[in-house]
């Protein structure tokens, strides 16, 4: 099969590599639709140190599977959409249901994870980090981590599920996922933060500030229900949206010292920051300023089981719009995409690499 390996430091190539034979437990998924994460980004650049060369990236995907190894454990839980229920399905009757996979792959047994926190378990594996990932044509994958997905849903808008689970995990973090909350901030309109936009509308939020300084970002924020602003304007128009309290959530999508310290400020006295953004590994932030307005700060990393599942019932009600800032391409093109974005030259804020064609 084809599949897109990373070698090293901005270099990519489709190369022919074995098809992988899922193991026991495991299923094999034809990828539909693989986007290309900032993480990843980050991974091409050679500033992740977890990522080893040579390796095949991609963890935010949607495709159907195909295959299961008759030693597969005999159920695999799965999200029946949109009622948002878990069902139990037989490992086999897998194959040929079109499937979105959580890539966080936890132990199971663990204190963090016996709570339901499978995302600082610390024995967790990813897909498209320490196994092989989906910017290929197949991957194998635990038969426990694939949530079946409706027929007719949109490959490319189920590749989301990932990403937007990583959004719900952070509203609920920062309180924003109520219509009693007062209103949320959003720093960065990248994918993260017109997710987090989206989601944090659909779960409650009664309103939205988004801050960002491109201004072709800000007008999918104003598309997509949410009031845009320049940082520079944050603060009053933060006063102007929520009164002079501020907001009482804010989710940080960015993470470097501006994000970090316009959160704290503009937090409202006992509200909770989700910090998100991971763009900075150290910068200062305003501590005493925040001790004395009594913030929660908040690391949000990842999501849970039931992050996951919230985000797949979002995508399957239609409240989350791809349209107008996303971008396809074909296996072939995703070296170049990665170039693209990496340079700031792409056109879209998120491009979706097509493994099987349907460009």
């Amino acid at each position: 099969m084809r599949a897109l390996v990373w070698h090293g430091p901005l270099s990519l190539a489709v190369e022919e590599v074995d098809r992988p034979v899922p193991g026991p437990g495991e299923v094999l998924v034809r990828v539909e639709a693989v986007g290309i994460c900032g993480s990843e980004l980050e991974g091409y650049r050679g500033h992740s140190a977890v990522r080893r060369a040579p390796l095949v990236m991609g963890h935010e995907f949607a495709g159907e599977a195909v295959a299961a190894t008759a030693e597969a454990s005999p159920v695999a839980a799965a999200a029946t959409v949109p009622h948002a229920a878990t069902a139990i399905v037989p490992a086999a009757d897998l194959v040929g249901r079109r499937v979105v996979v959580n890539p966080l792959l936890a132990c199971g047994s663990c204190p963090r994870c016996l709570e339901g926190r499978p995302n600082v378990c610390r024995a967790r594996r990813i897909v498209g980090i320490h196994r092989p990932g989906a910017f290929a044509e197949y991957v194998a994958v635990p038969a426990s981590s694939v949530t079946v997905v409706p027929d007719g849903m949109d490959a490319a808008l189920a590749s989301f599920a990932e990403p937007l689970a990583v959004c719900v995990h952070a509203i609920r973090l920062a309180g924003a996922d109520s219509r009693a909350s007062g209103g949320l901030l959003v720093l960065g309109a990248g994918p993260i933060g017109l997710l987090t936009l989206q989601a944090a509308l659909a779960m409650g939020a009664p309103r939205a500030l988004v801050s960002d300084r491109l201004a072709t970002r800000l007008a999918f924020v104003r598309e997509l229900g949410g009031e845009p602003c320049a940082p520079e304007d944050a603060a009053s128009a933060c006063r102007a949206l929520f009164g002079e309290d501020g907001p009482e959530a804010v989710v940080d999508c960015v993470g470097v010292a501006q994000t970090r310290e316009t959160a704290v400020r503009l937090a409202s006295a006992g509200g909770r920051v989700a910090l998100v953004g991971l763009g900075q590994d150290e910068s200062p932030m305003p501590m005493n300023l925040a001790v004395r307005k009594e913030l929660a700060l908040l690391g949000s990393y990842t999501y849970s089981e039931a992050d996951f599942a919230e985000a797949v019932r979002l995508l399957a009600s239609g409240a989350i719009r791809m349209d107008g800032w996303t971008g396809a391409c074909a296996l072939e093109e995703a070296a170049a995409a990665f170039e693209a974005l990496d340079r700031g030259m792409s056109p879209y804020g998120k491009i979706i690499v097509k493994p099987n064609g349907g460009i």
